[in-house]
């Protein structure tokens, strides 16, 4: 009897080592896009209603400026393809992402999705 529960311990040990060292690779092997550095930077969209350049900015805190301006908000949801901020007025702002960058984002409050470039420089808001 000794033998088989000798069999058992070391067959579940080596299940045990073998599937700790699959998570650590399948871990190493995520993406970095829940990092906030991954949506910080300076974008750019057009509004189709009106056509007007404006600019989004995204700090490595996750700070929110849009043409200049600070929107308070808090932060609801980071992850690989999406990052979600909520307004001190209840509506959410949706970043989607790719997996080289963000691509666009949904303004609930103007019930709009923005497509979003990096930005070369300054653009206007005429």
């Amino acid at each position: 009897m000794k033998g088989r529960e000798l069999a058992l311990f070391g067959i579940s040990l080596l299940a045990g080592l073998t599937g700790g060292f699959s998570l650590r690779k399948k871990q190493q092997g995520q993406s970095s896009h829940d990092s906030p550095l991954f949506y910080a930077g300076t974008w750019q969209f057009v509004d189709p209603h009106n056509q007007r350049h404006h600019r989004l900015e995204i700090s490595p805190n996750l700070d929110v400026h849009i043409d200049g301006r600070s929107l308070e908000v808090r932060v609801q949801e980071l992850n690989d393809h999406q990052l979600t901020f909520q307004d001190k007025f209840g509506y959410h702002l949706v970043i989607h992402a790719n997996e080289q960058q963000p691509i666009s984002f949904f303004d609930e409050a103007d019930d709009c999705t923005y497509t979003v470039h990096p930005a070369d420089g300054p653009t206007s808001t005429n």
